[in-house]
């Protein structure tokens, strides 16, 4: 019997030796750690939390499997984790894609489908399934079909369930043209008080491009019907369906001259209800892989991330016009202006809230009752002595939603300046300096006040950097009743596969959107390591 098994593994490691000897690897690992103390509810609590992220892919001729191990235990926020999270085995020849395990994808601009991850907000739509795609230059297919997941960013316990089939067709029958369509059916489970809401849902959308003498002007609309079941109070179940659509466009324009002009309009009603109705976990609201463009600019300054105007996805009409200019080739010059509002407004009569909707609604209004929003943004870049460079901003912002019969008035006029100049061909610095003015009208103490913020970088080009950040506020409301807050930061290069980071010091938080997509972070006070490797 010994002799037998010895046999076959002679036989195994004569015969695979030679595949194996062609399997290529790719290993990233990203750990993250921290302990201090976390700002909840205006009290100071102990937080510690670890969370380790290991991506495995093994390549071998055209084939890929891979797979994801997460240890979250405790982690930043979110749930705990340990084990397997993500796996698959791919497929892929001559534009030909078969995966079955987890993956993401996107139809179009995502009114329909938009799958995605972000880890710095513990977002994940993934889907368990299968997915198909095959594309040349004259097609695009992809279909799509598995389980879902998705962890409610407020409560990481509350946990929807939901089956997905799609498909999505794109054909080039002219050189300047694409016509495109796709459709998603869902079946959605929804933890409620009295039980689970059972939904399904059927998003159509029809899409077209054209491309000619330097214009591309893409459109694509989308409808959505939902009907539920939802468990009452005596056990029984009511039901009820609802209707919305999408609409979303851009213009955009490159000249050989150095000038890029985008126009984008946005015009989304995927479940416009009245504001007692608004309960962001309802049954008919657009659905976690839906996740269309925010038509509006997502900055990098730290200031202007923060706090950003929240979307409405459910109800909202918009747009934005963006433009970039080539002075010298060293001197680009940035211009942004958008703008939105709600189709519904609220007001009170007798005592009860009433809902209506105001007429030619398909452009923004500033009418306060319909949850105004604005911002323009300008911005100059120039680049001097090779790779060094200044930039610099001015932005104003203005966003009210309107809450409880009220306008939240919240403006700002930030002016932010960045500025990177290389000392020699390894060492630089960088400096930071972002001064804000803001105003908050549910702020009885302090409606108007100032932020400040400041950083400074020096750095060994692809070895080590050291930063120092500051943040002051005159905002004598502010949860953690700070008004300073300074952290220290050092990352350092370990080989060419490894960079360290360790921070110390307490950072301010508040909420960061991605893709329309926001979380509330939370203020920090303590020590931040984490360790990034790529094998």
């Amino acid at each position: 019997m010994k002799k037998l098994l010895l046999y076959c593994w002679l036989l195994l490691i004569t015969f695979a030796a030679p595949a194996l000897a062609q399997v290529q690897y790719s290993v990233g690992n990203f750990m993250r750690y921290g302990n201090g103390d976390q700002v909840i509810g205006g009290e100071s609590r102990a937080k510690e939390y670890i969370e380790n992220q290991t991506n495995v892919r093994l390549f071998w001729d055209n084939f890929t499997i891979g797979f994801e191990y997460l240890y979250d235990d405790p982690p930043e926020f979110g749930p705990n984790f340990n084990g397997i999270r993500k796996r698959y085995v791919e497929f892929s020849r001559q534009g030909l894609e078969l995966r079955a395990g987890d993956f993401y994808t996107l139809f179009g601009k995502g009114l329909a489908m938009n799958l995605f991850e972000n880890r710095g907000i513990n977002y994940d739509t993934r889907l368990d399934g299968l997915r198909g795609s095959y594309r040349n230059d004259f097609v695009n297919a992809i279909f799509a079909m598995g389980k879902m997941r998705y962890y409610d960013l407020l409560n990481s316990e509350r946990i929807e369930t939901y089956s997905v089939k799609s498909g999505h067709l794109e054909i080039k029958p002219l050189e300047f043209l694409r016509i495109g369509g796709s459709i998603v059916g869902a079946d959605g489970e929804l933890p409620v008080a009295f039980g689970i809401d059972q939904v399904h849902a059927d998003i159509p959308e029809l899409m077209a491009s054209l491309r000619g003498l330097g214009f591309e002007l893409f459109m694509q609309q989308a409808w959505k019907r939902t009907t539920f079941l939802q468990p009452t109070a005596d056990g029984t179940f009511a039901s009820g369906s609802s209707n919305g659509d999408a609409l979303y466009g851009s213009l955009s324009y490159t000249a050989d001259f150095g000038l890029g002009v985008t126009v984008e309009y946005k015009d989304y009603s995927f479940d416009t209800v009245g504001e007692e109705e608004r309960d962001p976990n309802r049954p008919s609201r657009m659905l976690p892989m839906q996740n269309p463009p925010i038509v509006h600019k997502e900055h990098y300054f730290t200031l202007l991330s923060r706090n950003p105007h929240v979307v409405d996805f459910n109800d909202e009409v918009g747009m934005q016009v963006d433009v970039f200019y080539s002075l010298t080739p060293e001197i680009t010059l940035n211009l942004n202006g958008a703008a939105a509002s709600r189709h519904f407004g609220y007001t009170s009569r007798n005592g009860f809230l009433v809902t209506y909707e105001r007429e030619n609604s398909i452009m923004p209004t500033m009418d306060e009752k319909f949850s105004p929003f604005w911002e323009l943004y300008g911005e100059v870049e120039w680049y001097y002595d090779g790779q060094s460079y200044v930039r610099a901003a001015f932005n104003r912002r203005y966003d009210a939603p309107y809450e409880g019969n009220l306008a939240h008035e919240q403006s700002s006029t930030t002016i932010p300046i960045r500025v990177e100049h290389m000392l020699s061909d390894e060492y630089s610095v960088g400096v930071s300096v972002e001064s804000q003015l803001y105003h908050d009208s549910f702020s009885r103490e302090s409606p108007e006040y100032f932020n400040e913020y400041i950083s400074l970088t020096f750095a060994r080009a692809a070895q080590w950097s050291a930063t120092v950040r500051m943040e002051y506020t005159t905002d004598k409301t502010d949860a953690t009743g700070k008004d300073f807050w300074r952290t220290i930061e050092f990352a350092y290069r370990l080989g060419n596969d490894h960079i360290a980071t360790i921070s110390y010091g307490t950072e301010r938080g508040g909420l960061v959107c991605t893709s329309g997509i926001c979380r509330e972070i939370l203020p920090f006070d303590g020590v931040r390591i984490s360790l990034l490797s790529q094998l």
